[in-house]
């Protein structure tokens, strides 16, 4: 952080990072072998496979840009002023511009936006509702402790900045919840185990399909390779991946409906296997 204290971009899962976790899978390995094989020595209506891979990469990536476009717009902290007392003064100034120990003025109404530490209070009192979910106004005294993003409800005080930008609460706050969290789905990981049985008998049935197809039959080797991708084609569960994906994405839209945010699709299965959530007053998990 730079000593203007100047406010982190947004945080998350890049774009490249999300295209690799739904472009690079083993699924969309073993279609694209087969794909390659057919632009060297097929037709193109013979790479029509190609749509189920595209399909579930699409539907992959566009719940997790949706994700990313929400997760951008979440600001805990959306003052764009603070008050700065500088030699018996106060002016406004950008909150990007707040550093630390700087002295700020807080007001009725103001939303503190920077950490620190009470120097003079007449009757403050700060709701922290908004990043800690504590449902009455609190006092503060001097020397007490005041969190970026809690809002002066009543009250006069000054306050000393003792961490600002990325470090603030509220900040971290935003940064913990930009950060993508992939979840572990146990039909991904049953589905994988399969491809991972098909990538291993590729090779072999391969050879067998070529072989029989170019030594029995007489066939030319680009006819066996047509066979070939036909055959190992059937052995790939297209339509298992594709219908789980589509499952996936009309949960995450209805959530959403419900004001839920699914960063990833794996989450909405993971979900669904949740029998008790226990949750205390802040919104934090407590139980699994």
């Amino acid at each position: 952080m730079t000593a203007s204290g100047r406010l982190p971009g947004p945080i998350g899962s890049t774009l490249w990072a999300m295209v690799r976790a739904n472009l690079f899978t083993r699924f969309n390995a073993i279609l694209g072998a087969l794909l390659v094989v057919i632009a060297l020595v097929g037709p193109p209506q013979d790479a029509l496979f190609v749509v189920v891979p595209a399909l579930n990469t699409v539907i992959g990536i566009a719940q997790e840009l949706r994700a990313r476009r929400t997760l951008a717009r979440l600001a805990v902290l959306t003052a764009p002023l603070a008050h700065v007392l500088r030699e018996g003064a106060v002016i406004d100034l950008p909150v990007s511009q707040v550093a630390p120990d700087w002295v700020l003025e807080l007001r009725p109404g103001d939303q503190v936006v920077a950490d620190g530490t009470v120097l003079v209070s007449e009757g403050l009192q700060v709701d922290e509702s908004l990043v800690t979910g504590e449902a009455e106004p609190v006092d503060k005294a001097v020397g007490d402790q005041v969190l970026s993003g809690t809002f002066v409800v009543a009250g006069i005080a000054t306050m000393r900045t003792t961490q600002v930008g990325e470090f603030a609460y509220a900040q971290r706050l935003e940064a913990e919840a930009r950060v993508p969290k992939r979840a572990r789905s146990d039909l991904q990981a049953g589905t994988n185990q399969i491809l991972r049985g098909v990538s291993w008998a590729m090779v072999p049935a391969s050879a067998l399909l070529v072989s029989s197809q170019m030594l029995r039959s007489g066939e030319p080797l680009e006819a066996a390779l047509r066979g070939l991708v036909a055959g190992v084609g059937a052995m790939v569960p297209e339509g298992l991946v594709l219908l789980t994906s589509i499952a996936l994405a009309l949960g995450a839209l209805r959530m959403a409906r419900s004001r839920v945010l699914v960063q990833t699709l794996p989450a909405v299965e993971v979900l669904a296997r949740v029998d008790l959530l226990c949750i205390d007053k802040t919104g934090t998990l407590t139980e699994p």
